[in-house]
């Protein structure tokens, strides 16, 4: 019989020995195959992500911007109180208060009108008992009562000066109140205010002929002059207030001599100076920025504060009337003994001659305003070119001592009781 023997089968199948695989080779293989998937990874971190600006970056951003905006604001304040000669505050107070509407007539108190200057939109009035402002539209803008003997105006863009001549009180106003009460220690004979507030007086003086004392806008004393032997009799400041102008008289011979000093406050020196012989200066006047305007018995003069440039105009009349306004300077000349012939002048706000003519009637008052000429005429207004030719013309009743351009063709009449209001009608040809 067959001899069987039993045969070991291995149950799983041979094949290729298998290779067991470390964790880094699978991972080395799973690099290998691209592998998709419909389910959303979770971001890997990487040094290229990007970042999310939050709420405390946009809140710096914010930060930076109002820093900016109140450094400039800052900015444009400083710009503005450097400007503005009496600062921010009292320039935009002046200006509120011009605004409104009035209506004339306005009655005025005290006895007798002194004084009118016309500042623009509004106009100030010196009487005997008030110093007053109104705008060109009628509004009353102030009324104080000065209780002066002989008060004098001086005013700038900013402020007036109010001092009693002989007496030894001023006062300094803005449009809304007054700024300073003074009291000086001898009696005043001339005083000046600039347009940055700085202001002068000139008084009388027991150990010198006159004394100039300057002071800034708060009061306080920046530079004093002493005048040994000739009397002050006028005062004008430079709108900065670092220049001051005094004209002195005194009499030489038995004639009159005058002279004119350009002052700056580190020296007694003059910076400028000039004599006018036999004769006295009338007026110096600083309204305008470009210099200072001269009037003597026969002369116009006009000196610029910066090189001391004169340009002068003579007349053989005597000078009667100086008014400054819109545009420039108005000088009337008239004949001795003849008050009904005059000679008329016009200059611009540098001192350049811009018209003259005659004008045969009687002056009450005159003004210019806009290269146009305002004048009153015992009950009669024109309105006259540069060239005295009469464009229009207004009854303003009787009674009327000064008066104020309000628009083009429009004034206000100042009696010593009242302010009405005339239209210029066209002269029929």
């Amino acid at each position: 019989m067959p001899d069987y023997k039993k045969k070991r089968i291995n149950r799983i199948k041979a094949g290729p020995k298998r290779i067991k695989k470390s964790r880094l080779q699978k991972n080395r293989i799973a690099e290998d195959i691209k592998m998709t998937s419909d389910i959303p990874k979770k971001p890997v971190h990487t040094s290229e992500m990007k970042v999310v600006k939050g709420k405390k970056l946009e809140q710096k951003r914010k930060m930076k911007i109002v820093l900016i905006g109140l450094s400039l604001a800052a900015v444009i304040l400083i710009i503005l109180e450097l400007v503005l000669p009496t600062g921010i505050i009292e320039t935009f107070g002046n200006a509120a208060v011009v605004l409104g509407s009035g209506s004339y007539p306005q009655s005025l108190d005290g006895t007798e009108t002194l004084n009118t200057v016309s500042r623009g939109t509004y106009y100030y009035l010196l009487s005997d008992t008030c110093i007053n402002a109104f705008s060109s539209s009628g509004k009353k803008i102030f009324s104080y009562t000065h209780g002066y003997e002989n008060p004098m105006l001086q005013t700038s863009p900013t402020r007036s000066l109010i001092y009693d001549q002989g007496a030894k009180s001023a006062a300094v106003y803005n449009l809304r109140s007054q700024i300073k009460s003074i009291t000086t220690d001898y009696a005043i004979i001339t005083a000046d205010i600039a347009r940055n507030g700085t202001y002068a007086i000139a008084t009388e003086s027991d150990t010198n002929a006159a004394t100039v004392s300057v002071y800034n806008k708060n009061g306080k004393l920046l530079y004093e002059w002493y005048s040994s032997t000739d009397m002050v009799n006028g005062l004008a400041l430079s709108p900065n207030g670092k220049k001051l102008a005094v004209s002195t008289l005194n009499a030489d011979g038995g004639k009159f001599k005058s002279n004119l000093y350009v002052l700056e406050y580190d020296s007694a020196t003059p910076v400028y100076s000039e004599t006018f012989d036999d004769t006295v200066v009338y007026s110096i006047d600083n309204t305008y920025n470009s210099g200072i305007a001269v009037v003597t018995k026969n002369q116009f003069e006009f000196i610029s504060w910066s090189h001391y440039k004169k340009k002068t105009y003579n007349n053989e009349y005597s000078a009667s009337m100086l008014r400054v306004g819109s545009g420039g300077y108005v000088v009337v000349f008239n004949r001795d003994n003849d008050p009904s012939d005059n000679h008329i002048a016009v200059f611009s706000v540098r001192g350049d001659q811009k018209g003259e003519f005659s004008f045969n009637r009687q002056i009450t008052d005159i003004q210019i305003s806009g290269g146009r000429i305002y004048c009153v005429s015992d009950t009669e207004a024109f309105l006259l070119d540069n060239s005295g030719n009469t464009a229009r013309k207004s009854e303003c009743g009787f009674g009327a001592v000064r008066i104020v351009p309000t628009g083009t063709y429009s004034a206000v009449i100042a009696s010593d009781n009242s302010v009405e209001k005339i239209q210029f009608e066209e002269v029929s040809k």
